[in-house]
């Protein structure tokens, strides 16, 4: 009996018919329980079958926004990023490299997308912008992280997600006090006794509270402004000090500009991380996967090409390459989430557990689109998050 009298169409016709690629069906058969029927080598789908179980999964497996006449539109999405921070520069080389739209393209040959990039200043902007729906998927650091999932117990309508981490070092590094080269300072209580800059509602203003703490009740107060503000404020001495994060203490150093203390860190491990909305994801998981992939691209690119890297950083940031090349290289890029990292954030408040996901302190952290995307590049298949206690030496994503 042929084929096409048992309403049977093969692969190709199965993915022409969706409009997705081979990797995204073999996907859907392994996690999906997308029906297949196997002779021999071939694999064929019963059209009938196919279009009630592509009915029934509509909503979690095919992204909302695709249209019916996938030629007729452009599917618009929004990254954020920050371009000023060193720990992010991953999203810059997704963004350069054309790595997101290559994902897409294999996933959706038959679909076009317009990817629209949004560099903001600081991490809050951009919780903003996905609270307001304009931002789907964002680079933030680990307070503004923590600030996403804030905003998330107030708000029903906008419920953030953890789906990978980026760059990491331990002990806070990456983040510094830089002070210009006329301030005075053997101790931190000699910083009641100048002007002091950072970002608000930042990892550094985090770090830089903690660090007045210690003062006592004297602190001076704190001039919010962004990082280049900060950094001409110290370069023009119009300010006494600020608290930087990467690229701009090793900035002021290249220039001989300023001097820089805690660069071994100011306590706990500096994060940044891939954030997104809940529903969104749900309903978006193949774009979902295909941002994961040209991010552990991006990852692969900086640990095993920092000074191919450090070229198309330069040129897109404008920080000298022989900087960036510093940088990057004392940098641990892994986008796996260890429990660890999730308590690190869990400090920065006191948020009851809830069982959504995996959750600690409040952290809703979801790795299945992470795990999705390491299944398709073939790499390790990662242990659960309740099995990564402490980073790997081996192991990164």
């Amino acid at each position: 009996m042929s084929a096409d009298r048992m309403n049977l169409i093969t692969m190709q016709e199965a993915m022409d018919f969706l409009g997705v690629s081979r990797s995204t069906i073999d996907r859907w058969r392994k996690h999906k329980q997308l029906p297949f029927i196997k002779i021999g080598k071939e694999v064929f789908f019963d059209k009938e079958i196919l279009i009630k179980w592509l009915y029934n999964h509509t909503q979690i497996n095919t992204p909302a926004s695709l249209p019916q006449n996938p030629q007729s539109h452009s599917i618009p999405i929004t990254v954020g990023y920050q371009s000023g921070t060193a720990h992010m520069w991953s999203a810059v080389l997704i963004k350069e490299l054309n790595l997101f739209e290559e994902e897409l393209k294999k996933m959706f040959p038959h679909h076009s997308f317009s990817i629209k990039w949004r560099n903001a200043s600081k991490g809050i902007e951009l919780v903003e912008d996905m609270i307001k729906g304009t931002v789907q998927i964002a680079s933030l650091g680990d307070y503004p992280i923590m600030l996403s999932f804030e905003f998330s117990r107030l708000l029903p309508t906008f419920q953030s997600v953890l789906l990978a981490f980026d760059g990491k070092t331990t002990n806070g590094k990456g983040i510094s006090l830089v002070a210009q080269k006329e301030t005075f300072i053997e101790d931190v209580s000699d910083l009641v006794n100048v002007s002091i800059s950072t970002v608000s509602f930042s990892s550094a203003e985090h770090r830089l509270k903690r660090l007045l703490c210690s003062i006592g009740d004297s602190h001076p107060q704190i001039i919010n402004q962004d990082m280049e503000m900060s950094m001409k404020g110290i370069v023009q001495q119009r300010i006494g000090a600020s608290v930087m994060w990467e690229p701009y203490p090793s900035l002021i150093n290249y220039y001989q500009a300023g001097n820089v203390f805690f660069e071994t860190g100011m306590g706990d491990d500096y994060l940044t991380g891939i954030v997104s909305e809940q529903n969104w994801c749900k309903q978006n998981e193949e774009i979902v996967v295909a941002y994961l992939k040209a991010h552990l691209c991006a990852h692969k690119i900086l640990r095993e090409d920092p000074s191919s890297a450090a070229k198309v950083l330069s040129r897109s940031t404008g920080v000298p390459t022989e900087v960036v090349s510093q940088i990057i290289t004392r940098v641990r890029w892994d986008a796996a989430i260890y429990a660890r990292d999730l308590g690190t954030i869990g400090k920065f408040h006191t948020t009851e557990y809830n069982d959504r996901f995996q959750n600690f302190n409040g952290i809703t952290a979801n790795d299945d689109y992470l795990q999705m995307a390491i299944s398709e590049l073939k790499l390790p298949m990662l242990p659960s998050i309740y099995m990564r206690d402490e980073w790997s030496e081996e192991d990164l994503y």
